[in-house]
């Protein structure tokens, strides 16, 4: 799936203030703002993905076995421990309008929306003691017990038909429904099938991608300073493509980050779902939003330490990324290169 070109008109125009600071030799252009940079597409990354989510056949209306205790790695690759970092597991009814065949297509593109699950709350388990299998009656809606005759309801393929409805199991860290998901598997219901073993394996999500971070236009800010805002209203309001190519819609970026590479945006392109783990040491900020639509610099504080964000500067490479905590996809909806410049 081929998200749209960076290079492409932007809906949202640069402000007037801004001035260009670099556009020759071949340099990747640059865009002074000042303190109070303006989010646009131009200084927005790109990001295209490809889920593959090869589904399980099961037995309909029958009290299913989850089974993730040979989890090693998730679909990012990332050492996993079945054990220590399956915190929750989550049964998720997507539908009406998502069958198997949207599924994947939607999380390419990030656009699953809480219209698209059917049960909510989820039903779901927490884990505890090593425990690395559950049985579906065994799973709660918020701690509260599920009677049969509703798990059944739930999973009886000529209610929630497969050409309108489709089934998912994800593994998660931490406590909060929805979030953190580390391995997806779907699955499908058939009432002929004997087999009521759903196993996620390492293979159970397949995710490919690719990111363009040397198209976009630099974000040019004031150096060695936390007084810095970036505001994405005007994005929002203009219905705005984010870096994966759905509309940039309010409320949905709940997190952001600043981190601080020794790698070049060329060499963090093939590096891109490692970008937390690569940073230069002590220099990877985050922060919670106060604000749907404004960061405050200020708020970041290193991951690690908690140090305060101490601006940036002319070495190795700045990003600044907006993260959506309850998307599916872990990609950030806006991702820019942050540069010293003077207006």
């Amino acid at each position: 799936m081929k998200i749209r070109s960076v290079l492409s008109a932007a809906v949202v125009s640069l402000p007037l203030l801004a001035a260009a600071c670099s556009s020759s030799g071949g340099a990747q252009p640059m865009m002074c703002y000042g303190a109070n940079p303006v989010a646009s597409e131009v200084n927005d990354y790109t990001f295209m993905s490809t889920f593959a989510l090869p589904p399980v056949t099961v037995k309909s209306m029958a009290n299913l076995t989850f089974d993730w205790g040979s989890l090693t790695m998730d679909f990012l690759k990332h050492p996993l421990s079945a054990t220590a970092d399956v915190n929750t597991v989550t049964v998720l009814i997507f539908g009406p309008g998502v069958p198997l065949s949207s599924l994947a297509p939607k999380l390419n593109s990030d656009s699953l929306s809480a219209t698209d699950v059917y049960a909510s709350p989820p039903p779901s388990i927490m884990p505890s003691g090593g425990q690395t299998t559950a049985m579906l009656y065994d799973f709660t809606l918020n701690g509260t017990a599920i009677p049969m005759a509703m798990f059944n309801s739930y999973f009886d393929p000529t209610v929630l038909t497969p050409d309108k409805y489709s089934f998912m199991v994800a593994a998660a860290s931490g406590t909060t429904i929805g979030q953190g998901f580390r391995m997806l598997q779907t699955f499908q219901l058939d009432a002929s099938s004997s087999n009521t073993m759903i196993k996620l394996t390492n293979d159970s999500t397949q995710l490919s991608y690719s990111a363009n971070l040397h198209s976009l236009t630099i974000t040019g800010v004031p150096g060695g300073t936390a007084a810095l805002t970036l505001d994405w209203s005007a994005m929002v309001a203009a219905g705005a493509k984010n870096g994966l190519g759905a509309t940039f819609k309010d409320g949905y970026v709940t997190n952001a980050i600043v981190g601080h590479y020794t790698e070049t945006p060329a060499e963090l392109e093939a590096k891109f779902l490692d970008l937390n783990l690569i940073a230069k040491p002590g220099e990877y900020y985050t922060a919670a939003l106060t604000s749907s639509t404004m960061l405050d610099f200020s708020t970041l504080k290193d991951m690690s330490s908690g140090a305060p964000f101490p601006g940036i500067d002319s070495t190795g490479t700045w990003l600044l990324g907006l993260i959506c905590g309850n998307c599916r996809n872990p990609a950030p909806w806006y991702m820019t290169i942050l540069k010293p410049c003077m207006m």
